[in-house]
Order: C-alpha cells, then structure tokens, then sequence
C-alpha cells in the first residue's frame, strides 16, 4: 500500500531536492508544501494539512537559515525553527506519523575538526544554533517516533549555496579570497 508523505518548506533548498528524489518513486503518495499551503508555526494550519493529508510520515525541510540575520531576526527564527518543529511534533503525535526532522550541524561548538556524533553535547556559538537545538528539544520533549538529521553544507543545483556562490565568483573574478578554518564535504 502506498504510504502517505507530507513534505514541508518545499520550494526550499533542500525541500526542492527532496522533491527530486521522492518524485522517482510510484509507490508513494506526496503532497509537497510550503509556507502557502502549510504554515508550521500555526496549529490551525498544520491541523487542516494533517486532516486532509493524512501522512504516515512528515519530512520536515523548513527552517529559518538566514545565519547572520538570526541574531537580528530572533523572534522569526525562534518561531520557525522551534515553535514550528514543536507543532509538528504535536500533530506527529495526534495523528501518529512517523517525522523526519532536518537540522543542522550548527547545534554544536564548531571546535575541532572530527566529526560529531549524534550524542555529543549541544553548544550552539549563535542564535541560528541555538534556535535549532530548541527545535530539537521542543520534538524530543514531545514524542518518540522521530528522526533528527544534523546535516551541514547544503549543497544542489537549487536555491543559493556556497558552491554556486564559488563557481560564479570564479567567472566573475581573477583570485579569489576565500576563509580556511571550516571544514565541509
């Protein structure tokens, strides 16, 4: 039978990418969202969304990731990336969907240069950080039928991204100056 999906934060880096790839599979029912049709920091929204869609499972790829402007932006990152994860939790729970919860690396120090494992302790350096760690929490705190992905360098052929920021750079100019002290792959 087919499964039900809900993918939120669609037209998004990363929610567009998803899209690619569920899109190859036939067995699967998806509805893909995004602010418009699914605003998570809303009950009301989510409740009608979950009403009429019905999922099994819940990919969640919103998020405010506007880094710097985080620290500018606290109300609007905090409502997105915590109340938001909070919500879904909250309508996972009532409507017994599994969730898919997409975070990011930023919930760590950012010291050293050895990957992180998944029960490290949390010590965001900015407000972005932090705001997600609260995301996290406000799903652990909820329920128990959750995965929380830490991922970091998003990367693809949409949206804006440091590997698409380099190769127009590259065209636009003779050297490039470019900081040393991160590591991605």
């Amino acid at each position: 039978m087919a499964k039900n999906i809900l993918v939120t934060g669609s037209k998004g880096q990363l929610g567009q990418k998803v899209k690619d790839v569920l899109d190859t599979f036939s067995d699967i029912n998806v509805v893909y969202t995004d602010v418009e049709e699914l605003d998570i920091t809303s009950r009301r929204s989510a409740e009608s969304v979950f009403q009429t869609v019905k999922p099994e499972i819940v990919i969640n790829c919103s998020a405010y990731t506007a880094v710097d402007k985080a620290e500018t932006e606290k109300e609007t990152a905090l409502k997105v990336n915590q109340k938001g994860p909070l919500i879904l939790a909250e309508k996972c729970l009532q409507h017994d969907a599994f969730l898919i919860h997409v975070s990011t690396d930023y919930v760590f120090s950012g010291e050293g240069f050895k990957p992180y494992l998944e029960n490290e302790p949390t010590k965001p350096v900015n407000f972005y950080g932090e705001t997600k760690v609260l995301g996290e929490e406000a799903i652990q705190q909820t329920f128990n039928n959750f995965i929380i992905i830490r991922t970091a360098w998003l990367y693809s052929e949409h949206g804006n991204n440091f590997v698409k920021t380099m190769l127009r750079l590259g065209k636009e100019r003779q050297k490039l100056g470019v900081i040393d002290d991160q590591v991605g792959s």
